[in-house]
């Protein structure tokens, strides 16, 4: 009787984790609920395992359909836990850094300026060739980063087409000399610096946010042409209280289900958007003849609508030549890998590597190109 029910368990495992790998391929628009479920993929995997060690031990054929299955979703079990063991870093070629800066911690929720001044040692430690930021600030104050990473660091060539820029006359007196003396021209957006000529650039506009964006930059690399995609996709924009709810069901505390339910609506309106931006991007990918590198902060899974969307034929930077999980999202639910760089399968690459530094709220990656 025991027995029949943990096949019974197993089975239903079995279709939560097969239904966990169709969220990769089914839009948000017509199942949001799927996206759920791929998010709690590594979850569902674990159970699966479970189970398969457990008819083993029992020796029990019936585990037999839990290996199959597990060797069918081996495509999003290594999107997810890569597993290298002899590879060869060689960090030599075309460097880049593709990191979310969290506009330099502009608003304090760390140390301001102090978090800013370190981000920026640590750019100039790495000293990539090409550094793609997404939530990227400047002014013409303290946070001039735009001249600061031109004339300081040496990335001569950047393009940053803001996507929120304080243009509005102010109305006070006060406001307009601030104004006249740059302390108030603000930009916030997507932004990529390079040492090697940009020689063509374009934004692919996503019309559903005015916050988030995707840029491309044509990079002459000693006369080879490549064209390096960064990209910003739609976030879930959790407030406090959603935070503190979270935190409680951490603390096997009981959550309002008013809460929850703003967090899955803000949950679900992210994923619709994120897979209509990822469309976008893949359709002009698609158009795109030449060799070509797409980078950034995708704010979701591998195991997802917009990763597998936004991929296509290209390769997976962190599959090729790291191991683990391969967090990005730096807080306490650090399993989460959200920030990608994928590359065209005529593309050699020499390495990949996450600076685990939390100046942000997501993990800097630096990956080498043989170009």
């Amino acid at each position: 009787m025991l027995r029949g029910f943990f096949k019974f368990l197993n089975i239903l495992a079995l279709a939560v984790l097969l239904a966990s790998c169709m969220a990769s391929y089914v839009e948000p628009t017509k199942y949001w609920q799927l996206t759920f479920i791929g998010f709690a993929f590594p979850i569902v995997l674990v159970v699966n395992v479970f189970f398969l060690l457990l008819w083993i031990l029992k020796h029990d054929a019936f585990g037999l359909i839990s290996l199959v299955a597990i060797v069918l979703t081996w495509k999003f079990i290594q999107s997810t836990f890569a597993v290298n063991f002899n590879e060869e870093n060689k960090e030599t070629g075309l460097k880049l850094m593709t990191w979310n800066v969290k506009c330099f911690d502009l608003y304090n929720w760390n140390k301001n300026l102090d978090t800013r001044e370190e981000m920026m040692r640590l750019i100039k430690k790495e000293n990539p060739d090409v550094l793609c930021m997404q939530e990227f600030y400047s002014n013409n104050q303290l946070f001039h980063n735009i001249e600061f990473i031109r004339d300081t660091l040496g990335y001569k060539y950047f393009y940053f087409p803001p996507s929120i820029e304080l243009t509005k006359l102010p109305k006070t007196k006060l406001q307009q000399t601030l104004w006249r003396s740059g302390v108030l021209n603000q930009k916030w957006g997507v932004a990529t610096f390079s040492k090697y000529p940009i020689v063509d650039t374009g934004r692919i506009d996503f019309n559903n946010s005015f916050t988030n964006d995707c840029i491309y930059t044509d990079v002459d690399f000693k006369g080879k042409k490549t064209r390096l995609y960064n990209v910003h996709f739609q976030s879930i924009h959790l407030g406090y209280g959603d935070y503190a709810t979270l935190d409680s069901l951490k603390e096997n505390q009981k959550a309002p289900w008013v809460s929850l339910k703003n967090i899955m609506r803000k949950m679900k309106r992210a994923y619709t958007k994120r897979s209509q931006q990822a469309n976008a991007v893949a359709e002009h990918i698609s158009e795109f003849k030449g060799k070509q590198i797409l980078c950034g902060d995708f704010n979701d899974v591998p195991v997802s609508y917009t990763y597998t969307t936004t991929k296509g034929s290209l390769r997976d930077a962190f599959i090729e030549k790291s191991k683990g999980f391969g967090a990005t999202f730096a807080n306490e639910f650090s399993i989460f890998r959200i920030d990608y760089t994928f590359f065209d399968p005529g593309i050699k690459i020499n390495s990949y590597k996450t600076i685990r530094k939390e100046l942000s709220d997501h993990y800097p990656v630096v990956v080498t190109f043989a170009l």
